[in-house]
Formats: C-alpha cells, structure tokens, sequence
C-alpha cells in the first residue's frame, strides 16, 4: 500500500487516483511499496505484512471475539459481545495528517539484499469502483510448495481498497506461504488483514495452517454503518473437493480465523493480487499459476443480492521470472508465478 506518486517508476499510465476514464488507469494498489519501502529481509522487530515491512509495535493480532472499529476518530478494539474498550489504537486522523505530511518511511532498504522484485508482483483491478458492495468473493486452490526455500515470503490473497491515498486502506483474506517476522513458515497459513498507511496500526486475526490442494474462499462481507460509512468481515471458507465438477460444499473455518471492523470508510475497489518479498530465484515461486476463480461481487442485501458485473485489467509490475496475470473472464483471474 503507499501513494501512487511514488510507484511503479518508468511505467507508462494514463489517469490517477480514483478517475477510470482510461480504459487501463494508474489507480495503483496501496500497499505497492516504494523503491526505498521494498522491505525483503524480515530483521528483529519488524514484520512484513501485506503492507511492507512494519515495526512489531506496530502490528496487532484481534483474537477471537474482538472486532475493530472507530469511535469517532478514534480507532479502538472491543469486546465484540458487550461493545467494552479493550484497547485504544489513537487518534488516526492525526496518524494520518502526520503521514501525508512526512511521508515518513518505516521499511528496510533494499541495497542491502540482492534478488528479485519485491512487492504487489502481478494483479488485477476491475475498471471501476464499485459503491454499496455487500460481498465479495474469490475461490483458489493452494498452490504445491515452492521448490527452494531462500526466507522467501508470498502473499495470494483478494482484497478490498477504500481508495489510493498514502492513508488509505485494505481489507484482505491472504494466503502465506514463509514467515513475515509474527508467524509462518516454510508452509501456507491463512489469515485475515485490514492494513493501512506507513505509520498507522496494522491488524490480522489468527493464522491457520493449511496445505497445498485444498480449496479456499476468500470471502469479505459489507453492510451500511452511519455516516456513510460501512462494517465489513473478512474470513476464508474451506471448498470440499476443489477440483471435482458440479457444485461444491463450503464451511467457515473457526471463527477466530475471521476479522471484522465496523465504522470504516466504504470500500469500492477490487483486486485480486500476488505479492512476494526477498525472491532470490525462480524457483523460490511455485510451479504454474494460482487461478483465482469463481469471483462474485454483490449489491444490496436480501435473499435476491445484485450480483456486479466485472472487467478486470490486468497489471503486471515485475516481471523478472516470467510473472503475469491472465483475466480469463469477470469471473477467473489467474495469476502466474512464471
């Protein structure tokens, strides 16, 4: 995530922030890290999250039963049964007045590790905003074990952008594969994140183990909250049998897998992306392609939903093994390691 002033150097764009009149824009992800932001070596105290890299201070876990939401400025973490502050995240509107202003950096420098490139790698963006979204949902298998282990770390995840400023914020069900400084490995984990500017608090619920073949939904849900703002959960569903034909059964994964925050500007932008740090070589990605399918975006509420249709475009940042994104349809997006 970061401002689109400072990505995505020497590539050639047409329109900004939030106009679509081109038909592909620069309305650039917001946890696109800056040459000088491209974090790639976990070091003590830091984590790289799906925001680059981030003080541990800063990086907070909401257990099972917690939700996040903002009492007039002020962001806070509440007991999600009895509405009781459990802990009190500041003043953001202040955190994000003092971003804008120093653009301050907080990530590692990248002259001091060679390898490949590092942040948003591949994605795709639907064309325009979308308003009033009360579901959003992807399905993807977890992709085979990368066949080198080099303290790589992957991110595959759907996500959900409230807009393309330096304050701006992401919802995301992300699968992982490595270790970011807070949890994971040399295997996949899900989790969920609502992530945001270089100094304000990051927040993930709690990661879930899980292994290569089985079949993910990422789903984020919407309602309308006062003030034209909105509350949105985020949580993963697990597909049985991914790859047999006809229909497929799902159940939710633990509860605690989930994050939820309430009050928050509405999201309209949709994205389906791959995002690695410290690649040292090709083969520190999986073989093939994570096909992100079965994408569904609703409208309104009820039994009878609207479901949005989609045109993605796709974006291919680094490209330096072969990485790329194929939009297949406004339904399938696949997302290449080579």
């Amino acid at each position: 995530m970061k401002n689109i002033s400072s990505i995505l150097t020497g590539i050639a764009v047409c329109a900004v922030f939030f106009s679509f009149s081109c038909k592909k824009t620069s309305t650039n992800p917001i946890n696109q890290p800056a040459d000088d932001q491209k974090a790639v070596s976990v070091q003590e105290d830091m984590v790289i999250t799906p925001f680059g890299a981030r003080p541990k201070s800063q990086v907070h876990q909401i257990e099972n039963g917690y939700a996040l939401t903002y009492q007039g400025n002020r962001l806070v973490k509440v007991q999600s049964q009895t509405g009781k502050v459990a802990e009190d995240f500041g003043d953001q509107l202040q955190i994000q007045k003092n971003a804008e202003q120093s653009k301050k950096t907080t990530s590692l420098s990248t002259s001091a590790f060679p390898g490949l490139g590092s942040g948003w790698i591949t994605y795709a963006q639907n064309n325009v905003p979308v308003a009033g979204i009360t579901g959003f949902s992807t399905d993807w298998i977890v992709p085979s074990n990368p066949p080198a282990n080099n303290g790589q770390l992957l991110y595959l995840f759907n996500g959900l952008q409230d807009g393309f400023s330096a304050t701006s914020h992401i919802l995301q069900p992300v699968l992982q594969y490595g270790n970011n400084g807070r949890f994971g490995g040399n295997y996949w984990v899900i989790n969920n994140w609502y992530v945001s500017c270089q100094t304000c608090p990051v927040f993930y619920g709690t990661p879930i183990t899980v292994t290569p073949g089985t079949g993910l939904t990422g789903n984020m849900s919407g309602t309308a909250a006062t003030g034209g703002n909105y509350n949105y959960t985020s949580k993963f569903w697990e597909v049985d049998n991914p790859t047999a034909p006809g229909p497929h059964r799902i159940h939710y994964y633990p509860d605690n897998n989930s994050i939820t925050v309430n009050n928050v500007p509405e999201m309209q932008y949709i994205f389906e992306t791959m995002e690695a740090y410290n690649m040292q070589q090709s083969s520190n990605y999986p073989n093939g392609s994570c096909n992100m399918t079965g994408i569904q975006v609703l409208t309104g509420g009820g039994r009878r939903p609207t479901v949005v249709a989609l045109n993605f475009i796709p974006y291919n940042v680094v490209t330096d093994v072969g990485q790329h994104t194929t939009v297949v349809s406004g339904q399938e997006v696949d997302l290449y390691f080579h």
